[in-house]
């Protein structure tokens, strides 16, 4: 997955190899007309499919972070930032998506033997455990991942299941959101064999609260079952933000403030997710959209770069005043589509 989303998302290059050494030089001068930025990083950390994880790349890019850089915990450089108070020069902060056992397994011991902070986003209902919640959010992951069919696809297939064949046109998501949540177990495991629904590994609480006791770790909701978020809306997209925030933390008794965007599309921020984020007591969240982050950026449109990258790109993206003038904040034609959405300082 990571390596896939870093080609998506240098498919329209402008940043040359050959720019690097000049940018990176020219960074000292920058950061004294470009203060108080930050950049997050993004990584999953773990193989994908058939791809390997290439450890020495990333051991190279977490002893650059390590070395000439000053990685911060999330929260506290979004708590300077809030404040308006200065940042130590080349500030980085990493998030890692998901919380996979294979992360648990591989990419964990990386950030430990680099010995830096990083916040996991985790997927709470994709936890294994017993009840529906589990099952419930396995269903609806067809919102997010396209499985062996599409997501429409996949929703006409679990109507089919209901019986329910006239009204596929206009049914969505929600309308499974709600009929799924009044089944049996027994019901809903039938449904979920009938969609051929995925069952991937992710961590146990047991293995979250062992980073805890370990590592220094904070926490992101990363929603209950990874879904498209511009999808939902209603009863679903409470459960997604707000289920997944209660159920971190209650197991591992944190706070939990940060949402981080499945998919990283801002597209996912609609006006409804972004009342919900706010009815929920949420400070922040993030996407995989280039930037860095200052008292202006507004707290849900955060950008991310990623960690799982080139070395020399990555030498250019960990300098703050750099990435603030080649990736400007978003336009504010969608800020204001989006109601008064306020900034990080406010």
């Amino acid at each position: 997955m990571a390596q896939q989303v870093t080609q998506l998302y240098y498919k329209k290059k402008f940043i040359r190899k050959s720019l690097e050494p000049f940018l990176v030089g020219i960074e000292p001068i920058t950061s004294k007309f470009v203060r108080n930025r930050l950049i997050v990083l993004y990584a999953h950390l773990y193989p994908e499919g058939d791809v390997p994880l290439d450890r020495e790349d990333i051991k190279r890019n977490l002893k650059y972070l390590s070395d000439e850089c000053q990685v911060l915990p999330l929260p506290e450089a979004l708590d300077i930032l809030s404040n308006d108070w200065d940042l130590p020069h080349r500030a980085v902060a990493i998030i890692v998506d998901d919380a996979t056992q294979a992360f648990f397994q591989v990419g964990r011991k990386l950030l430990s033997d680099a010995g830096l902070p990083y916040t996991l986003a985790v997927i709470p209902g994709l936890i294994r455990s017993k009840g529906k919640e589990h099952l419930l959010a396995r269903l609806m992951r067809i919102a997010g991942h396209s499985y062996w069919l599409s997501n429409q696809e996949m929703l006409e297939r679990v109507l089919e299941w209901f019986g329910d064949t006239e009204h596929q046109e206009t049914v969505s998501f929600d309308t499974v959101f709600s009929k799924a949540s009044k089944l049996s177990e027994l019901d809903l495991t039938r449904l979920l064999d009938h969609v051929r629904a995925l069952d991937h590994d992710f961590m146990t609480w047991e293995e979250l609260k062992e980073l805890k006791s370990q590592d220094e770790v904070h926490f992101a909701s990363h929603t209950m079952s990874h879904p498209q978020l511009r999808h939902a809306s209603g009863a679903w997209l409470d459960w997604e933000l707000s289920r997944s925030k209660a159920m971190l933390e209650k197991n591992l008794g944190v706070t939990v403030n940060t949402l981080v965007f499945p998919y990283g599309n801002p597209k996912n921020l609609t006006l409804e997710v972004h009342q919900a984020l706010d009815r929920h007591g949420y400070k922040n969240s993030f996407f995989t959209e280039k930037g860095a982050v200052g008292p202006d950026t507004m707290r849900y449109s955060m950008p991310r770069l990623p960690l799982e990258d080139e070395f020399w790109r990555l030498r250019i993206h960990s300098c703050p005043a750099i990435c603030s003038i080649l990736y400007p904040g978003p336009k504010q034609g969608r800020v204001r589509s989006l109601g008064h959405q306020k900034y990080l300082s406010i």
